[in-house]
This record gives C-alpha cells, structure tokens and sequence, in this order.
C-alpha cells in the first residue's frame, strides 16, 4: 500500500506543472438551443475560464452569413483573472419574413490568443430558429363561398376547385378535404368525395377539379360542402375560408306516363293519355323546368286476335308523334278515338312506348314509359248461349218405342254473338213431376257439360232415350243449362230451360181389341134380344179408359156403312163403354128391337172410333 501511494503521488507531482502551466476557454452549459422567432427570445451562452489564472477576452461570433435573424451576431467577454467565467447574451430578430426552420453556428474565439491560453471544448453553440411567420403556408379556399354547376346530360362536367398558400410557400404540404351534404349521398352526384391536394415547394395555387356526375336521376337543387380537414407538411388552415358551397342545379326533370294501364270500353269517344314531365309519383315538383324538353312515341300492334288495329279499333289523333314540352309545362297529352264497331270482338290491346333516344333537353326518361290500352271485350266476343229457338216452335215429344235407346240429337244449344274461345256450360236434367225415380231409368245421362271450341255456333246435348218393355204414361222433364257454370266468358240467355215429354209407352192404356169373332153373337131370351160383345184390353191397364164404338146393322150384301139401317138395334149409332183401371175384359151387349127383322145374311158392324 505505500508503494503504490507513493507511486500515485509521484506521478501527481510531474502533471500538476502541466496543468496548471495553462489556461483554457470554453462554453459551459447549454450549446444547443430550439427557439421561437419572437421579440423576447433571447440565448444565454456561458463562457468558461479553466486551469491558470488569466485575464482573458473571449469573442464569439456568428459562423456564415448574417441573415438578419439576430439583432447581434458577435459578442465579447471579458473574464478577468479573479473570475471563472462571464455571460453573453444573443437575441433573436422577430421579423414578418416566413421562413422555415434555419439552425444558425455560433463560435468561441479569443481575442489576443497566447501559448498559455487556448480553447477548449466545447467551442461552438447551435441556435435552431424554428419556422415562423407560417413559413409552409396558410391553405384557404380562393374562389367565391358559392358555387352554382350544372349536371350535364350525357357526360359529366368539371368543377375547378381552387386552393391558395399565402405567406410561406416552403416545402411540400398536403391538405385533405371531404365532401359533406345532399340530401343524397355525395358520391352519388360528385368524384372524388375525398382525397389530397399537394401543392409543391414554392407553389402558391393549386386548381383541382371536382367531377359533377350525370346520374340520370331526376334531382332538385342540391347543395354539397367541400371543407378543408386538415394538412400536413407545415402549413396551416385558414378556417375562415376552409369550405366552400357546391350547388348543383336541379336536373333530369323526368318524362313518364301518368299510368301504364288503360281499360275501356269500346264506344265512340275520346281516351286522354297524360304525359308528365318534372314531377314524381306523387306530383311533387322535382328536377329542371325551365327548359323545352321534347320527346317523340310510337305504337305497338300485333297480328293477333288479342291486338287492336290501328285504324280499325282506335285512331291516334296527333299531328305528329313528337310531344313538347315547353318552359315550366309540366303535362302534355296524348288523344286516341277509339272506334263502336259491331263485331264481337275479344279484348284487345296496343301500346305506346316512350322512346329514350328521342328525348332532347335537361329530362331523363322514367317509368312508366310504356302504357297499355286495352279495349274491352264487346259486342259479346265469346258468345251468348240459349237453347235454339226451333225447339219451341212445337212441344218436343220423344216416342220411346220408336227411339230404340238411340241418342238424340235434336237438342241443341246455339252460341250466338261471337265465337271467340273455347267455351263451357253445366247443364242439368230434372223430371218436371213429382216421381222420385231417378231420371237415368229413362233417359241418360241427367247432367254434364256441353262444350263449344273457338268459332262452335251449335252444340247437341247427347241424351239417350232407355227403351225397355214397362208400360209407361207420358212424362215431362225439363232440361236446363245453368248460368253460373259458364267458363271462357260467354253468357246464358233465354230460353236456358226446355221442357219435353216422352210420350207414354208400351201401350200404357192398353191395346182395345176385340175378343175372337165367338165371343160376338146375337142372343136371345124370352122376349128379349141382345148383340152381345166381348172386348179385351193387352198390354197396360192404367187408368180409366173410355172407349168410342159405332154399331151399324147393315142388310144382306155388300158390308158398306153407307148400307147401314136405323132402327134395328135399340141404340143411338154412336155409343161408348169403359175399361176400369186394372180390368183387362169388359162385355156389352146392345138391346136389338123386338120388332126388328133380321135378314139372313145380313150385318152388324162395329167399330172402334
């Protein structure tokens, strides 16, 4: 241990004459300085005396060129050899020049250099002036707080937006903007709605055009804000002038048909198509006005039985198929005569269609643009159904014996008016009686559907008439097509009942015939004389039936009526007799006179009237 101090104090004594043999100058403290530009900025710099005792005059002074943004760029300090250090003061020039960041050398000289006094470090200060005086720029709006633009019709237009960096114009700065109001969305009616605009060192304007864009939608007076949001580069914003109003001009005044569906009927008068231009569906005005607008149509037919014909059904009644519209007009019309004819006619249809490419001004077309006018059905098109008119000229009276179960075709239905479609009815067989039995016993079938194709007139309802072996008495049935089974637009007129008859049958009352020629005799008791007959009755016994008979005596010879004598039977010529209902055999016998002679070979004859 006291070697090594021993060594230590040694080494001390051969320095300290080095050291203290010296004087040394330099800057204490702070030597890098930021600052503002302002009237009371002022940079304290320390200057610094070490080693020997010395009376020392230390300068420092302003490295390169004066640029005025000090109000002294050299100072000097004496330090005398009783002190250790001294202060010097720079102040800074706040001046209206714009000027960006400038970092400004300051050096530490000595006035009378010697070999025993040198400088030390640190020797130099940095004095960074920050930008000032909005050395990068105010950015504001340079044009009118307002600006009125048109949408143009079929292309887009340009609006030049232009911006302007007052005072400093130094470096590269960036503002942003955005696009606000409406009432629709800005994108929709101007491009870009945001973004950037640059301007470049040394520019003082920049023009950037905003893109106004045909959208084809009928809009009134819109009015859109572009505001400045903020900058980057240095620059400022000059709120007072950070926005500017965009007003697009009401535009695309539409054109459209009132309505796009027409019905009417078909009588002579006159059908109004409005057209409208520059308001909505519901007659608010909206888009431009003050301009003509023009805009041509056509007609649309078809070969059909379905289309209207031009000149035949209907007439158009313009001069011209351009419709104008001049200034703040807002409705035009379109007339058409549609023409009372007599043919039935089903319905019947044109259109009118509103032609884009023709349409010239400030007007973009909407729907509907395409109307469709439909006359109606007439003149009874699909026909008017009723049972033919022959069949009630005489009672219709079918004789089942003569029939033989084959299908009639004497009934019929006929479709007048028109023939257009297919058309259907239901029809329906009732008994017009109180039997219960089932009409199918008799004829068949009771119902179905009677059917008529496009340009039918007359139809048959097939019934078949049942022949079987019963005695049967006349019967009524009535037969109906019903009106509220009518399909394909056809009506039921009258007559839409036919009552008919099946005449009786099987011989019902029975076949009268006489009994063989022995049961017909003359016979005689005491004091009475008869000519006896004997009648029998086949088939049915229905009923009470009467029968008619002439009993003539006729002499010897040839049996002739005109022969015939009176006053041989006790009788009138003409007399009558019944068959009760049910009895198949009645006898009668004819009171022949006391006094009366009866030839040989004479007569009697009787017939059945």
């Amino acid at each position: 241990m006291l070697s090594t101090s021993f060594l230590v104090n040694l080494l001390s004594a051969f320095l300290i004459p080095v050291i203290f043999g010296e004087t040394e100058i330099r800057f204490a403290g702070q030597t890098q300085f930021v600052v503002n530009e302002t009237s009371t900025t002022v940079i304290r710099l320390v200057i610094q005396r070490i080693g020997e005792p010395a009376n020392v005059t230390a300068l420092v002074s302003l490295h390169g060129e004066d640029t005025g943004d000090f109000l002294d760029t050299y100072a000097a300090a004496f330090i005398p050899a009783g002190e250790t250090n001294r202060t010097v003061y720079i102040a800074v020039c706040d001046d209206d020049l714009p000027e960006p960041d400038e970092t400004f050398t300051f050096h530490l000289t000595l006035q009378k250099p010697s070999a025993n006094v040198k400088l030390g470090w640190p020797r130099t200060v940095t004095v960074t002036i920050l930008s000032n005086d909005n050395a990068f720029g105010v950015i504001s709006f340079n044009m009118p707080p307002s600006v009125t633009v048109r949408e143009l019709r079929g292309r887009n237009e340009s609006v030049p937006v232009t911006l302007i960096r007052e005072k400093g114009t130094y470096g590269k700065v960036t503002v942003t903007f955005e696009v606000e109001g409406g009432p629709n969305p800005p994108e929709e009616d101007l491009s870009p709605v945001s973004g950037n605009i640059t301007f470049l060192p040394g520019r003082a304007t920049v023009v950037y055009n905003l893109t106004v864009l045909d959208d084809e939608v009928p809009e009134n007076d819109e009015i859109f804000l572009i505001q400045l949001k903020s900058v980057e580069g240095g620059a400022e914003i000059n709120i007072s002038r950070n926005s500017v109003e965009i007003i697009i001009k009401k535009n695309d005044g539409p054109v459209r048909f009132f309505q796009s569906i027409y019905l009417v009927p078909e009588e002579d008068h006159i059908l109004i198509i409005p057209v409208i231009r520059g308001k909505d569906s519901d007659g608010n005005l909206i888009g431009s006005d003050e301009d003509e607008v023009s805009i041509r149509y056509t007609i649309i037919t078809g070969n059909s039985t379905a289309h209207a014909q031009q000149n035949l059904d209907f007439i158009d009644l313009q001069a011209n198929t351009t419709i104008v519209f001049p200034p703040f007009i807002h409705e035009s019309h379109l007339k058409f005569q549609i023409i009372d004819d007599a043919t039935p006619e089903i319905a019947e249809s044109f259109h009118i269609a509103l032609l884009q490419d023709s349409l010239l001004g400030d007007a973009v077309l909407t729907g509907p643009s395409v109307v469709q006018v439909t006359i109606k059905a007439n003149d009874k098109p699909h026909g008017v159904l009723s049972f033919s008119s022959v069949l009630f000229e005489r009672p219709v009276i079918i004789d089942e014996d003569t029939t033989s179960s084959s299908r009639l075709q004497e009934i019929s239905v006929v479709r007048n008016g028109g023939t257009h479609g297919n058309v259907s009815v239901n029809w329906v067989l009732t008994r017009n009686s109180s039997d219960p039995s089932p009409v199918i016993e008799d004829i068949q079938p009771s119902a179905g559907v009677l059917h008529f194709a496009p340009g039918q007139m007359l139809a048959s309802i097939p019934l078949t008439v049942i022949d079987d072996d019963l005695p049967e008495e006349a019967e009524a049935y009535l037969l109906r097509i019903l009106p509220h089974t009518i399909r394909g637009g056809a009506e039921v007129s009258e007559p839409a009942e036919l009552l008919f008859y099946i005449q009786d049958s099987d011989d019902v009352y029975g076949l009268i015939t006489f009994f063989p020629m022995e049961n017909q005799r003359i016979e005689s008791s005491r004091g009475e004389r008869y000519l006896s007959l004997s009648l029998t009755r086949l088939g049915g016994t229905k009923g009470n039936v009467q029968m008619l008979y002439s009993a003539l005596y006729i002499p010897a010879g040839a049996v002739d009526p005109f022969r015939a004598k009176d006053g041989i039977l006790n009788v009138s010529r003409r007399n009558s007799l019944i068959f009760p209902e049910h009895r198949t055999q009645v006898a009668k016998k004819l009171p022949i006179r006391n006094d009366a002679f009866l030839q040989n070979g004479a007569h009697f004859l009787v017939q059945v009237i």
